[in-house]
This record gives structure tokens, sequence and C-alpha cells, in this order.
């Protein structure tokens, strides 16, 4: 059986992969016709598109690198008959750290102080804050927000008001975290908005102008779920304009994002090229979760995270 590797993954993980499979590594799995050799593939960001699973002849299995599956066509998958599975829940520790570190560095201005200090100057920025007791909203309460929340609450003493329709009361309540039920009445009481949601047709473009707009002067904005969840260039008018303190980024409509993003000129705003999930630990819990996947299916057996 071979099994393609379309991304980079852990070493360790590619070892016990070719204890069992025959294994085939980027960059070589994307120069050969994985199309036609491919038993089972492992995406992260890899796009897998309709056309490409028509032209598959053998492959039983995409084996997802994460949670987020919009970079596969999964309608395609079930019409040719091809499993799509995902690793739920390995990468939150890791995303869910990220988001901290985003906040603390955008409210203590850490970008902005480290381009100083290398640029010879010593002095501080006219605006700081503390994220003690501050008041954060969550857009999403899954797995990666949970552990957002528990985080804030024990650590920082915050108040975590959430909007998610999909999750029970009782993890509302477990969690001490307020529910609203509208997006508008959490962009108007929060000092950080943090997303943690897929991108589908409902939450495309779910923040634009007309939500920035509502955020507040000194707020600041956390994406570290899909590009397309922000509207890019609302986003941009926002920071130019001071519309809210500050913003960053782990992913983008575009990836890697264009050079020439009007983003990237802006001192209030953090980009990273999607990494939030990508600490060694996480990679390797990933990496494995999608061996087990694909061991099951090896073994006619169902994968512990079918999807499709």
């Amino acid at each position: 059986m071979k099994v393609f590797v379309m991304d980079a993954i852990n070493e360790d993980v590619s070892r016990k992969i070719a204890e069992s499979y025959e294994v085939i590594l980027p960059p070589l799995s994307r120069k050969l016709d994985w199309k036609k050799e491919a038993d089972a593939i492992i995406v992260r960001t890899f796009p897998i598109t309709k056309q490409d699973l028509k032209e598959c002849t053998n492959l039983k299995i995409i084996a997802k690198h994460g949670v987020g599956v919009d970079n596969i066509d999964l309608i395609a998958a079930q019409e040719n008959n091809i499993i799509v599975t995902n690793t739920p829940g390995e990468n939150s520790n890791s995303v869910a750290e990220y988001v901290i570190t985003l906040i603390l560095s955008l409210f203590r201005n850490l970008p902005s102080y480290n381009n100083l200090v290398k640029q010879g100057k010593w002095h501080s920025l006219s605006t700081s804050f503390e994220l003690h007791e501050k008041t954060i909203g969550l857009i999403g309460l899954g797995d990666i927000g949970s552990k957002v929340s528990r985080i804030l609450k024990n650590g920082f003493n915050a108040n975590i008001i959430a909007y998610d329709p999909f999750t029970p009361d009782e993890q509302f309540k477990k969690l001490e975290v307020q529910k609203v039920n509208s997006i508008s009445e959490l962009l108007l009481a929060c000092d950080v908005i943090s997303l943690h949601v897929p991108l589908n047709e409902a939450t495309k473009n779910m923040i634009s102008l007309p939500e920035l707009l509502k955020m507040k002067p000194t707020s600041i904005l956390i994406n570290v779920s899909r590009g397309g969840v922000v509207n890019e260039d609302d986003l941009y008018k926002a920071l130019n304009e001071k519309i809210i303190f500050a913003a960053a980024c782990d992913v983008f409509q575009q990836e890697p994002v264009e050079k020439n993003s009007p983003l990237l000129t802006l001192e209030n705003f953090i980009a990273s090229p999607h990494i939030g999930g990508s600490s060694i630990e996480s990679l390797k819990r990933m990496g494995l979760g999608a061996l087990k996947n694909i061991d099951a299916v090896f073994n006619n057996q169902i994968p512990p995270n079918q999807i499709v």
C-alpha cells in the first residue's frame, strides 16, 4: 500500500508510517502522479479538487492532518467512494495557547517594541493594555474555544462571553461562560474577539465592516480559524482608520498571503503562516491520528474520525 504525504509532517510519524507502508514524502509526493499511485493520502493544506478525485484509481482514504476539511471536495469524495477523515482535538492545546500568545502580543505592542529596539529606539508607546479581567468574546465554543476560555478565566480572571448556537447550554454552564444569542451582542461588549468556526457559506465574511464598526476602538480581533471568515479589505480599513485597536490573523483567504497585501503594512497587525496548531507535540498527535485512520481503512474497519 502506498501512502502519499502531500505536506510536511513530523519525522517520527513519517518513520512510523514507513514501518507498515510505502510512504512517499514531499516534495516527491507532489511530483509523482499520486492520483494514479496513491492508496491513501495525508493532507494538511494541500487542496483536493473534484477533478483530482475523478482521476483517482486506487485511492481509498484522504486522511486530513488537522480538523478543517475545506481544502477537500467532500461531495466529490463521497461520489467516488473515497473515505475522508480528520483528527479532531489533537491540535487544540497548541491553537489555544497560540491565541493567548497573540492576545498578549497585541495588547502589549510586542511587535512594535521589537521593531523599535532593532531600529535603535528606546521609548514606550502611548497605549498598552492588561489582559487581566478583560471581557473576551468567543465565536465558537468547541474544543479550541473551550480551552481558550479555561486559560483566560483561570489565568487572567477574564469574563468570557460566547456565541455558538450548536453548543449545548450545559457546556456554557460547565465552563462558566455567558451565552449570547447574536454576534452583535458579543461584538459590542468585548475587549477581545476570537474566532473559532469552520469556513462555510454561513461563516464566509462573518466579520466584515458592519461587524468591525460595532467593536470597541480599544478592542482586538484574533482569527486562527479559517481565511475567508474575516473580510480582509474591511479589516485593513478598520485597522488603518483605528476603528479597532489591533488584529492578528494566522489564516488568510489566499495562502500564502500575497506579499503586497495592505494588511502587512500595518503596525497594529500580526500575520503568521497558518501555524497555530503547529507545535512539535500537536504535529505528532495529528500525524499519528491520521495514520490510525489509515490503518483502520486498510484493515476494513471504520476509522475513528470518519467524515465521509
